[in-house]
């Protein structure tokens, strides 16, 4: 019984002495994670917005409407957006999250909408020099599947921004099939 006891102590020890020695996976637990410029970026969402949205109509052809966002943080790293609008003779609610995922690199985009059971997730990164965010996921197709697609947010100021949607078609192209203009509320 000494035998096993002074076994069992042995382990113990080796074990603790090994997890002090180990690097924490999340870094200190006691520290909390800061934000940095790429959240600082997208704080700049927050608040109401004026849109005016521009998509490929059931004829083949463009149609307009308007529509009102509001954009909140969500802490000091993500916001969360609630959309609505009359879009191609219909009611358009959407509920969105957008943030920037340290871990991954990478901005990351999650939606859901009234039109659609499909939610949309992207991810991708912001150039400073065009002030343009490019992200890449997957969408409801044309199909009926998930096909890939390319979302694209044009910062023009603080005050106005510009959002696309683009699909992939059959040859492998891209098609713009939304555009949205954010203009702030004053």
């Amino acid at each position: 019984m000494k035998l096993l006891l002074i076994a069992f102590l042995s382990v113990a020890a080796f074990a603790g002495a090994r997890a002090t020695l180990a690097p924490a996976p999340f870094g200190n637990a006691q520290e909390p994670m800061k934000p940095g410029p790429q959240h600082a970026l997208l704080q700049k969402y927050a608040g109401s917005w004026d849109c005016v949205l521009t998509g490929m109509g059931p004829d083949g052809k463009e149609a307009t409407s308007k529509g009102v966002s509001v954009s909140k943080k969500f802490g000091d790293f993500h916001t969360v957006e609630d959309f609505d609008a009359e879009f191609m003779g219909q009611k358009f609610t959407g509920h969105g999250m957008v943030g920037y995922c340290s871990t991954r690199g990478a901005y990351f985009t999650y939606w859901a909408d009234t039109m659609s059971p499909t939610p949309l997730t992207a991810y991708g990164q912001y150039d400073e020099k065009t002030k343009t965010m490019t992200q890449k996921g997957e969408c409801l197709g044309a199909s009926g599947k998930l096909e890939p697609c390319t979302l694209v947010t044009k910062h023009v100021d603080d005050d106005h921004f510009s959002f696309e949607m683009l699909a992939s078609m059959p040859d492998g192209s891209q098609m713009c099939v939304l555009r949205i203009d954010y203009t702030r509320r004053k």
